[in-house]
């Protein structure tokens, strides 16, 4: 089903299609109709779906640009989420007059209470620093209100300061609510109940166990020692990037470690390996994180990273995952190929083990029912190295 056929306003269409929205995933194909009506939704969705697009073109399509005032309030629980939602609403809203602000710690509080003064529609911000604003006085009274990831908002331990939002939120004229998760745990539920007006509920099917999309193609590489993981890893690299600078075709690696020490060590010798790389890794400080996340976006080739990214980031066009260290855990495993092979498109997660690790391969095919192939190299390309 193609955007086309919702019945949205040409402006939304164009900026849709300006950037390659134009086939609607199943989410988006459920989501829709009902928020366009007003309707109260509650939706079960991973991570990649598409869900952002799913209650953000509803929320466009209702705002009225001629009112300069906050018509839309998204919660949601990591700066680096708020961000990618801000920026998929504003490529939608390109043709329109419509502007998002983010709102998040650790970056400037007055200047981001000017750009909501100034007139923004939407604001899509984390907890905490939502709370800060409005304890200080911000009076704002959306008609659209979603909480976006509710159960890893849950998780992280944001559900008072979330109800405490909701209540100073809650005005005398109709809002329209929207929760979307992963899960559904009990404190979304009561949420639900408490603020909704018989809600829709949306559940996909395929989306409700944890599963490993068909779109990902899953390799595994046995490994003697470190030394041999390094050069295993540099001449995979290598063939990668001559495969596809022959097709033409764009590459872009995430490479997965356990530790933080780890990602700043290997990004350091894979660039003196005379490849292109980054790393981004819990304590770096937030504007770091956000430079080297904007700078992979852009046009970054490989970035080495910690469980941190595993979850509550969109990046798009990742083509590789590389498990260097298998995750602590075999629910990990998921959120970390998960980067790839989103909305439609193929993506290939390759895993590096020792042989003392086989048996967690064949836990995990057996969990998720999918199938991991062995990978050989029969041929070095360039020297040991360690």
């Amino acid at each position: 089903m193609k955007f086309t056929e919702f019945k949205l306003s040409a402006a939304t269409l164009k900026g849709l299609k300006a950037h390659g929205f134009e086939v609607a995933t199943e989410i988006q194909r459920k989501v829709i109709p009902p928020m366009l009506k007003g309707r109260d939704v509650v939706g079960q969705a991973k991570t990649g779906s598409g869900k952002t697009l799913a209650f953000g073109i509803p929320i466009i399509e209702r705002i009225n640009e001629q009112i300069r005032r906050v018509q839309a309030v998204i919660i949601c629980p990591t700066r680096e989420l708020a961000k990618q939602i801000s920026e998929e609403l504003s490529k939608a809203a390109t043709f329109t007059k419509i502007k998002t602000v983010t709102i998040y710690g650790g970056v400037s509080y007055q200047k981001q209470l000017e750009k909501i003064q100034h007139g923004a529609q939407i604001i899509a911000a984390t907890p905490g620093r939502l709370l800060d604003h409005l304890k200080q006085g911000l009076k704002v009274r959306p008609k659209i209100i979603i909480l976006d990831e509710a159960d890893k908002m849950f998780e992280m331990g944001f559900y008072e300061d979330v109800s405490l939002i909701l209540r100073k939120l809650r005005s005398n004229h109709p809002q329209q609510f929207g929760f979307f998760g992963a899960t559904l745990p009990n404190q979304t539920i009561s949420l639900a109940k408490r603020y909704m007006k018989d809600p829709v509920i949306i559940t996909i099917k395929s989306m409700v166990e944890e599963s490993i999309p068909e779109s990902i193609e899953q390799f595994y590489y046995i490994s003697a020692d470190t030394g041999d993981k390094f050069n295993i890893l540099i001449n995979l690299l290598d063939e990668l990037e001559n495969t596809h600078e022959k097709q033409g075709n764009g590459i872009k690696i995430l490479i997965f470690t356990k530790t933080r020490i780890e990602t700043k060590r290997l990004s350091h010798e894979l660039n003196q390996m005379g490849f292109r790389a980054a790393y981004i890794n819990s304590d770096m400080k937030q504007f770091s994180r956000e430079k080297t996340l904007e700078r992979f976006q852009s046009d970054g080739t490989l970035l080495v990273a910690t469980d941190v990214v595993a979850r509550g980031i969109d990046i798009d066009n990742v083509t590789h995952v590389i498990n260097y260290n298998l995750p602590q855990d075999i629910k990990s495993y998921i959120h970390r190929i998960g980067r790839t092979g989103r909305m439609g498109k193929k993506g290939i997660a390759i895993t590096f083990i020792t042989p003392e690790e086989l048996g967690i391969i064949n836990a995990i095919e057996q969990k998720f029912n999918t199938t991991i192939k062995r990978r050989y190299f029969h041929k070095r390309r360039r020297p040991n190295y360690l």
